[in-house]
C-alpha cells in the first residue's frame, strides 16, 4: 500500500477478503438488511463516505473497493465487469449474504449491471448512479462524447503506453480526470481526496484503470451483446447529473429500461460525482427507493 489510509467512516471496520482472483478491500458497518456500495472510477469506496454512516442506520453497509481500484488487488488480471461482479458476489457470500441490495456509481453501476445479469437471484434492489448502458456508449460514441470520454479511448489503448504516461505524473493525470468529469476538484473532501491520489499513485491500481476500461471495449461487449433482449424486474432507480454528459445524447431511463422495464428516477442538479456533490438529495432519494424495496 501506498502510505496509510484514511478512515472517514466511523463505526466501520476495515475488511480483505481473499478470493480466488482477487482480494477485496472494503468497510462494513451498520445494522439491517445487507447493502453494498460500488464506486467507480477514477475513485475508491471512499467515495461513499458523505452518505455510509446514514445509510448504516437502516443497512448493515459494505463499501468496496473494485478489483485493482483503491486497496483492492487483482490476482489473475481480469478487469471485465463479470469479473468485478464475481468478486461482489464471493465477498458478499463470504460475509454471509446471499441476497442484498446494490448501490453503484460509474463502473460500479457497470459492474452492478452485470451483477444483476450473471446472478439474478442475488440483487434484491439497485441504484444506477450517471451511467448509460456500455452498449449505448459506444453506440453513442461521435466527436462531442469522444472529447469528453476521451479516457475512455486513451485506457483501452494496447500496450503499456498509457500506464507509462499516467505514472509519469499521476496526481495531474487523477485531477485532470476529476475535473473532466465535474469541473473542479473543489467539492470533494480533502481527506477522500488524498485517497483517491494515494491510490493513483499505485501502479497497480493504474494498470486496474487500463485494464477495466480495455475489457469495457472489447470482452464485455460481448457479454453485453450477449444478453440483449434479458431484463430484469427488481426495484431499480436510475439518477444522473443535469449538468453532466449521461443524458446529452438519450434519455437515461429509457435506455435502462430496456435492461429493467421498472426502472425509475430523475436527474439530480450536479456533474458526474451526484453522491459527493449533492448528498442529502441523493441520500434521501437513496432511502425512499431503499424503503420502497
Amino acid at each position: 500500500m501506498f502510505g496509510g489510509e484514511i478512515n472517514l467512516f466511523a463505526g466501520f471496520e476495515k475488511i480483505n477478503i481473499e478470493l480466488s482472483g482477487a482480494t477485496i478491500h472494503a468497510k462494513v458497518g451498520g445494522e439491517g438488511d445487507p447493502l453494498l456500495l460500488l464506486h467507480g472510477y477514477p475513485q475508491t469506496h471512499m467515495m461513499w463516505h458523505v452518505i455510509a454512516e446514514d445509510l448504516a442506520k437502516s443497512h448493515r453497509v459494505v463499501a468496496a473497493d473494485l478489483r485493482g481500484y483503491g486497496d483492492s488487488v487483482a490476482h489473475d488480471g481480469d478487469f471485465t465487469f463479470r469479473a468485478m461482479a464475481q468478486d461482489q458476489v464471493a465477498m458478499m457470500r463470504h460475509l454471509g449474504y446471499s441476497r442484498f441490495h446494490v448501490i453503484s456509481h460509474d463502473r460500479g453501476a457497470r459492474t452492478a449491471h452485470r451483477m444483476v445479469l450473471d446472478h439474478p437471484d442475488v440483487v434484491r434492489s439497485v441504484a444506477l448512479i450517471d451511467i448509460l448502458p456500455t452498449l449505448d456508449v459506444w453506440r453513442t460514441m461521435d466527436d462531442w462524447l469522444a472529447r469528453r470520454y476521451y479516457h475512455w479511448l486513451f485506457l483501452s489503448q494496447p500496450g503499456n503506453m498509457p500506464r507509462r504516461l499516467i505514472n509519469n505524473d499521476p496526481i495531474l493525470f487523477l485531477h485532470s480526470a476529476l475535473i473532466g468529469l465535474s469541473g473542479a476538484t473543489e467539492l470533494f473532501d480533502e481527506r477522500a481526496l488524498a485517497e483517491y491520489e494515494r491510490a493513483a499513485c499505485n501502479p497497480e491500481v493504474v494498470a486496474a484503470w487500463c485494464g477495466d476500461y480495455t475489457a469495457a471495449a472489447t470482452v464485455d461487449l460481448g457479454h453485453d451483446r450477449a444478453d440483449l433482449g434479458r431484463t430484469s424486474l427488481i426495484p431499480c432507480l436510475i439518477l444522473w447529473g443535469s449538468r453532466g454528459v449521461v443524458a446529452h445524447h438519450l434519455d437515461p431511463l429509457d435506455a435502462w429500461r430496456a435492461w429493467f422495464p421498472k426502472a425509475d428516477g430523475h436527474a439530480v442538479e450536479a456533474g458526474h460525482f451526484l453522491v459527493e456533490e449533492q448528498p442529502a438529495e441523493v441520500l434521501r432519494t437513496l432511502t425512499r427507493h431503499l424503503q420502497r424495496t
